[in-house]
């Protein structure tokens, strides 16, 4: 049955798909020959779940391309943390000895050669800052800020009359981040009601 055949046959609504030469070899020689196969006819309602299938397909095959992509940073993003946190220990032995640092730098020295120990000191200071800021270190905000008990840690209320209540006056020791994650809270003078302010409401 020829083409034209099938098509009387009543199958004018059907869809001709087209199907490429198979290759086969043949027997007894090296060599291969071409089949040229007809195209295959299906029903458009055939045709129209191909197609919807093939579309599915796609439409998953995105999806996981997309979650793939998603994965790879999620790995690269939880890698990223794990070499910065496993410093965690050792940048917070070494936090102790920049506080050493910084108090000698806030010291007055009048002797002799003073001014390049100094000097010597705060160079050191800025190298270990510039270290420990690469790795993610940050110091916390403190003074002149409002009090924020996940970053600061109270040591003791003082009355002032230039600062609202619950305002950061002044840093015992300075508080630090690494990469978004406290390390160690800033240690701060909180500031409180004027003392007048106290009597006054003894006096009632």
């Amino acid at each position: 049955m020829n083409r034209s055949d099938r098509k009387d046959n009543g199958n004018d609504n059907g869809i001709e798909i087209p199907v490429t030469g198979v290759e086969e070899s043949v027997e007894g020689t090296d060599e291969d020959k071409t089949i040229e196969a007809e195209p295959v006819t299906i029903s458009r309602e055939e045709y129209e779940a191909l197609q919807a299938e093939a579309a599915r397909a796609k439409e998953q095959y995105l999806l996981a391309v997309a979650d793939f992509e998603n994965y790879r940073k999620r790995v690269e993003r939880e890698k990223e943390d794990i070499v910065c946190f496993a410093n965690e220990r050792l940048i917070h032995e070494i936090l102790p000895i920049l506080d050493n640092l910084e108090r000698a730098l806030s010291l007055e020295l009048n002797k002799a050669g003073a001014d390049s120990i100094l000097e010597g000191v705060r160079m050191v200071s800025s190298q270990l800052h510039a270290v420990l800021g690469a790795c993610g270190l940050k110091p916390v905000e403190a003074v002149g800020g409002p009090f924020d008990p996940k970053y600061h840690e109270a040591v003791g209320v003082l009355p002032s009359e230039e600062h609202d209540e619950g305002t950061v006056i002044s840093e015992l020791q300075k508080g630090y981040s690494l990469r978004g994650k406290v390390l160690r809270p800033s240690m701060v003078h909180v500031a409180g009601q004027p003392s007048g302010n106290n009597n006054g409401k003894g006096d009632n």
